[in-house]
């Protein structure tokens, strides 16, 4: 997958092992070990991870993703889903999701969730009544195609490639960790 996060572009891509997600994050390049929770920079080696505040910010916040209307445009050669986001009965964005990614995505979502709670650039801000709304909540229904609040795009895929076959090589943790 490839898209843009936020004003940053990213490119995701998974290997027959789902808890290892390569990430290219702007210039840099990261390895996200899911089983650990960790991010590994692989180039440049200085990206400002701070790993001692991993604490969710969004935890408890219910967003709900509700179906408006019939319409499905193509984003990146995908049909998309037009959902409206809302919490505690606030709209808080919309959302074109392509839904029959669903069940492929969970590595691809948890690695994002991962860098915003590391990456301070990467963090969503709070709008005003639904707090900060993280990736997560934009791919509840499937992979969000186009994403972003009442007043900002948040997310944006450009590419997406499911027969890619990576270099397996790539997911491997570099030295001792």
């Amino acid at each position: 997958m490839e898209g843009v996060l936020r004003g940053v572009p990213i490119r995701l891509e998974t290997g027959t092992d789902p808890v290892m997600v390569r990430v290219r994050l702007g210039q840099a390049e990261l390895l996200v070990d899911l089983g650990r929770d960790l991010l590994v920079p692989l180039e440049p080696a200085a990206l400002p991870i701070d790993a001692a505040d991993l604490v969710d910010a969004t935890a408890g916040q219910r967003f709900v993703l509700m179906l408006w209307g019939g319409r499905r445009p193509t984003i990146a050669g995908e049909k998309g889903a037009y959902f409206v986001l809302t919490r505690l009965g606030r709209t808080c964005g919309e959302v074109l999701a392509a839904t029959w990614t669903r069940p492929l995505i969970a590595p691809l979502v948890a690695a994002i969730d991962l860098l915003e709670r590391s990456l301070p650039s990467l963090r969503p801000a709070e709008w005003q009544g639904c707090g900060a709304v993280p990736f997560r909540a934009f791919a509840g229904r499937g992979w969000p195609l186009l994403a972003g609040g009442l007043d900002s795009r948040q997310f944006e895929t450009t590419r997406i490639s499911f027969d890619h076959q990576p270099d397996e090589g790539r997911f491997q943790r570099p030295g001792p960790l």
